[in-house]
């Protein structure tokens, strides 16, 4: 429990922290007015003051939040205020929140490949595990075989040996020629149906080897895993928008349920949870939803089109509008996460 406490505070404030970070920096850089910055949420522990800006280290450790001078009804006039702002630099505050979410995500991935993970090596098809009791045990397939050929198909990756496998459903036995130390051998077995998988099995797991990169490497890596997670998140939403998915969705109570499981398995499983937690944040937070960034920005678009700005009044009551509807959506996933682990 102690544990779970704990990864939770830490995981919310990789989330929140780097996200109001990025506005408190875009906005210093353009020389707006910022009144706060917090670390933390809930009442003032302790802070001090330089030059208008109030630092501030607040009692709930989880995360932090900013407060730009100009954003609220009344605050149009401002000096240095944020609606005084050119389109552009306004744009570029409000869009800092979520690639600051992104940017986190990368090098939260970037540190697990320098920290190192144990993996499957599926560029080889060497065997790591055999099941016991499977057609592959029974066979006297041993760890450290190469497989090189599966009914007369060459076999030089992991891959392959699922494709095959894929091909040869319908049939009631297998040829395997192998390699074992310097001597080949063939071996015949019937593979047996897997619920789980659906599909038939020889009862085999690749080889699993340790990687650690440089941090170049590490952050190529991390880079190009972030990209794939966009990717898979993308593709995700767009099959539950056309109903080929279902559609599910996890609030807090799922996502500390989440994190407790992922700190006991340890650091990389936790880090990697955070990183894609942080993704889906940045893309979240860019969704044009009233009270999200994505909802201001969407209202700066409407007043490039119009080339007038909305009054501070009209867009208050829209963002207070979308913030009573992200509370409902909040309180509908909270009851689904609750349901889930109950059932669960």
């Amino acid at each position: 429990m102690v544990l779970t406490i704990i990864a939770v505070v830490i995981v919310f404030f990789l989330l929140i922290f780097p996200h109001e970070l990025g506005h408190f920096f875009f906005a210093k850089i353009w020389n707006i007015r910022v009144d706060k910055f917090s670390l933390g949420m809930g009442p003032k522990l302790f802070g001090f003051k330089k030059g208008e800006t109030e630092y501030v280290i607040s009692y709930l450790p989880v995360g932090g939040y900013v407060k730009i001078a100009g954003m609220q009804p009344g605050e149009e006039s401002i000096e240095r205020g944020f609606q005084k702002q050119s389109w552009g630099k306004r744009a570029s505050v409000l869009l800092a929140g979520s690639m600051m979410n992104y940017l986190a995500a990368i090098i939260l991935f970037s540190s697990i490949f320098m920290i190192g993970f144990w993996t499957f090596q599926i560029d080889k098809a060497i065997i790591g595990e055999v099941k016991e009791g499977s057609p592959a045990a029974l066979a006297n397939l041993m760890p450290g075989d190469k497989i090189l050929k599966i009914n007369e198909e060459n076999v030089k990756k992991w891959e392959d040996i699922a494709l095959i496998m894929g091909k040869n459903q319908e049939k009631d036995s297998l040829t395997l020629e192998i390699q074992r130390e310097k001597e080949v051998i063939t071996i015949s077995l019937k593979p047996v149906f897997d619920p789980e998988s659906n599909r038939k099995i020889i009862g085999i797991i690749p080889l699993k080897v340790f990687k650690r990169y440089n941090p170049l490497t590490a952050l190529i890596e991390g880079t190009k895993e972030s990209f794939m997670i966009t990717q898979l998140i993308f593709v995700s939403l767009g099959g539950m928008i056309t109903r080929k998915v279902p559609a599910e969705f996890s609030g807090p109570v799922g996502i500390v349920k989440f994190v407790g499981e992922s700190a006991h398995l340890g650091l990389v499983p936790l880090l990697s949870l955070t990183a894609f937690l942080s993704i889906n944040l940045s893309l979240f937070n860019l969704f044009p939803i009233p009270a999200l960034d994505g909802g201001r920005l969407f209202l700066l678009l409407i007043e490039k089109i119009r080339g007038k700005a909305l009054a501070l009044e009209k867009e208050a009551v829209i963002n207070y509008i979308g913030f009573m509807v992200i509370i409902f959506l909040f309180f509908l996933i909270t009851y689904q996460d609750i349901a889930r682990i109950i059932s669960g």
